[in-house]
């Protein structure tokens, strides 16, 4: 009968798949021996000996439990020394290969670059903040064509209607020199109807946008510019063709204004929180990957801010086509710069209201008792 043969013992798969936490201990002990020893910070000299023989022990028959005790003593104390620097930060900041741009990825150009994690947290919200700039300024840009158009229209069609209302108070009178008069001003209204007419269309060419995103036809078109020339219509006739330029035009700016751009707004606060307080992580070394976590959730919070802002600050009229105050939008930009203001106020009045709906429920009931 043979001896029963002894296998060696088989790793558990879930435990050797992590890495060894004192190997990861002492790599970024001496991580941190590199960055005291560049920014001149005054480490005791007993703490440096101990770090630097548990690198060269941790191999060796000489580790023992005493050894392992100092080390990590001394790493406590090393890192009590370094903060708010961590070596989550330090290595967020330390540069390391990474491939280039994707473009030459998908094209099969193999290169490597080398920069950090904190360096591409840098350019990656740069890049992001830009793009929303750039869709902020169009939108922005667009909607004060918009709102230039309608006020010329609204502007012109008054002047069109005090002339035609004089012209008809001068035909009840004679003389050469109200003739003259007549004439004068129905040059100027033919005038004027053709700004006019040339305004309207230029509207309708601004809609085209809209049109081709959202509406999907053309109606717009017909009814702004089914008139030939807008100075063979009557009044009344104008009068109604300028309802219908209003109707199409007010309610894509009165969206551009009261909300898109306050919104854009209150993220471009967000960005700009974000680039401030990541410049000062990346100076003092404090980045690390989580921080993107509180990054991104800033921004979302700044683009509710805004929102927000943008709900807060609605006309009454909402027929109006003059454009939106800046107030508003530098406030939509402040909220989204500092969230923690405006939902602390926010915070503050519903405990006002909160408190105050108590002491009159507790009025009540103290009234109602005999």
């Amino acid at each position: 009968m043979s001896a029963p043969v002894n296998h060696p013992p088989v790793a558990d798969p879930a435990f050797t798949s992590y890495p060894d936490p004192l190997k990861q201990a002492i790599e970024d002990a001496m991580l941190i021996l590199s960055y005291t020893a560049e920014r001149g910070i005054s480490v005791p000299p007993e703490i440096t000996q101990q770090l630097v023989q548990a690198k060269f022990q941790v191999h060796s028959d000489a580790w023992t439990p005493e050894t392992e005790a100092n080390f990590w003593t001394s790493y406590n104390t090393i890192s009590q020394i370094i903060r708010p620097v961590t070596t989550d930060s330090l290595r967020a900041a330390t540069d390391t290969l990474q491939p280039t741009h994707f473009l030459f990825r998908f094209l099969g150009i193999k290169t490597y670059r080398s920069a950090s994690a904190a360096q591409n947290a840098v350019r990656r919200y740069t890049w992001m903040g830009l793009f929303w700039v750039v869709l902020m300024l169009t939108i922005q840009i667009y909607s004060l064509i918009g709102n230039t158009l309608m006020n010329n229209i609204a502007s012109i069609n008054q002047k069109i209607t005090a002339l035609e209302d004089e012209v008809a108070k001068l035909n009840l009178l004679s003389g050469e020199n109200v003739i003259l008069q007549i004439t004068q001003n129905t040059t100027q209204i033919d005038e004027l109807s053709s700004d006019l007419q040339s305004s309207v269309e230029l509207l309708a060419n601004w809609l085209a946008p809209i049109n081709a995103i959202i509406l999907r036809d053309k109606y717009y078109k017909k009814d702004l510019l089914k008139e030939d020339k807008i100075k063979t219509l009557s009044e009344q006739e104008r009068i109604s063709l300028m309802k219908k330029v209003q109707q199409v035009a007010q309610y894509p700016l009165l969206i551009a204004n009261l909300y898109i751009l306050p919104l854009l707004y209150g993220l471009l606060g967000a960005f700009a929180f974000v680039l401030r307080k990541l410049t000062e992580d990346t100076r003092q070394m404090v980045y690390t990957k989580e921080s993107d976590l509180k990054y991104i959730l800033r921004i979302h919070l700044g683009a509710l801010a805004g929102l927000a802002v943008g709900l807060f600050f609605v006309p009454e009229d909402t027929s109006i086509t003059l454009p939106i105050s800046l107030s508003p939008l530098a406030v939509a930009f402040l909220t989204g710069y500092s969230v923690e203001f405006f939902f602390s106020a926010l915070d503050r009045l519903i405990n006002m209201v909160s408190k105050s709906s108590e002491t009159r429920l507790q009025e009540e009931v103290n009234s109602a008792k005999p």
